[in-house]
């Protein structure tokens, strides 16, 4: 890729003439499509109004950004990026590129100042409201500088994007005509972290495209598909091919998608895996039939899978049991008094399992 730094200059822009991005990538985090609001309606104020309260939802962290300004000030050490409107106004609007965080904060801010609910001098008003920008020339730019710059802060720098967000970009690099190594340098990852995420999108994708489970696929189950390429045991169950791009063993890749959606006809029940950590204990049930069977019946979860497994296979669990009891005799009084809420919370519920596990066992007997 040319040098961007030659494609962006300075330029100072109001507040309000900043449109924030409909189609952030951040928005995936709230289970939604990107993509959905056209170019032409970016500048709606019900598109920027909406946009302005999604931004605002806790999991993006603006209120301490907004908290931060309001103490400190804007402190532009980091300009906001900016491309032009591709819709003709007077004045021009400028679609933000790699700042939404900090111009909603901003926004907010100043929201704040017009209700009455904070006040803030001539001075500091200007300080929120002009804005030391640099505005990228899109016409001479490639289409993948849109993901890149926002990509190099966000893939490993200042508010993280989560795993799905990583992915689409690298997806998006790839398809655009970067190479695999290519694509993980322009985000800063490795290109082995790149091509698995690579791979985790896409197998998304093709769940995407199921006739049966597409209109029940997420952002978030994103998480279940790294799961299964970490797994070994479950990546061969299903067959992944790099050539294909798919899992082509298509019958169990079919009942995969069946165990990680709602069940029931209405939709209304419990997913057979209600989390993406519990493909990690899947990778021992595909190999036992047994277990396997329990949890391919109509009312087989994942726990009675577990279970019927562990009768099978006393070996596996008990040396995990001693290993246990082994660490537990190591504490002394000096660790247990200082021990921290987390860990005594762990050690608890691993008391509750085993007086559960001793309550089975006695019922079990008494049954016999």
């Amino acid at each position: 890729m040319d040098n961007l730094s030659s494609l962006l200059k300075p330029l100072t822009i109001e507040l309000e003439d900043l449109l924030l991005d409909p189609n952030n990538p951040r928005f995936s985090e709230l289970g939604e499509e990107l993509n959905s609001v056209p170019e032409s309606r970016f500048a709606d104020l019900k598109v920027q109004s909406h946009t302005f309260d999604k931004m605002r939802d806790q999991r993006f962290d603006v209120n301490e950004l907004r908290d931060t300004i309001k103490t400190l000030g804007f402190l532009p050490m980091d300009r906001i990026v900016v491309r032009p409107w591709g819709v003709s106004s007077d004045p021009a609007k400028y679609v933000v590129i790699e700042g939404n965080r900090r111009v909603t904060a901003l926004r907010w801010l100043v929201q704040l100042h017009e209700n009455g609910k904070e006040t803030f001098s001539e001075e500091r008003l200007t300080n929120l409201k002009r804005l030391e920008c640099l505005v990228l020339d899109d016409k001479l730019a490639p289409a993948s500088a849109l993901l890149v710059l926002p990509g190099l802060r966000h893939v490993s720098g200042i508010k993280e994007w989560g795993p799905y967000q990583k992915a689409k970009t690298v997806h998006a690099l790839r398809k655009g005509g970067m190479s695999p190594q290519e694509a993980a340098q322009s985000l800063g990852l490795s290109t082995r972290a790149a091509n698995n995420a690579y791979r985790c999108f896409i197998a998304l994708e093709n769940m995407k495209a199921s006739d049966e489970f597409g209109e029940a696929t997420e952002p978030r189950m994103y998480s279940y598909f790294e799961e299964i390429f970490k797994r070994p045991d479950v990546k061969t169950w299903l067959a992944w091919s790099d050539e294909a791009e798919a899992f082509t063993k298509t019958e169990n890749i079919e009942e995969f998608y069946s165990w990680i959606v709602p069940s029931g006809e209405d939709g209304g029940g419990a997913p057979k895996l209600p989390e993406a950590k519990d493909v990690r204990d899947l990778a021992s049930i595909v190999q036992d039939e047994n277990a396997l069977s329990v949890l391919r019946g109509p009312d087989g979860t994942m726990s009675r899978a577990l279970a019927r497994y562990q009768i099978d296979h006393p070996e596996d669990w008990y040396p995990k049991v001693m290993a246990a009891t082994a660490a537990l005799k190591t504490l002394t009084p000096d660790m247990l008094r200082k021990m921290d809420a987390p860990t005594l919370s762990s050690l608890n519920d691993l008391q509750a399992r085993i007086e559960q596990a001793l309550k089975d066992r006695m019922q079990l007997m008494g049954a016999g």
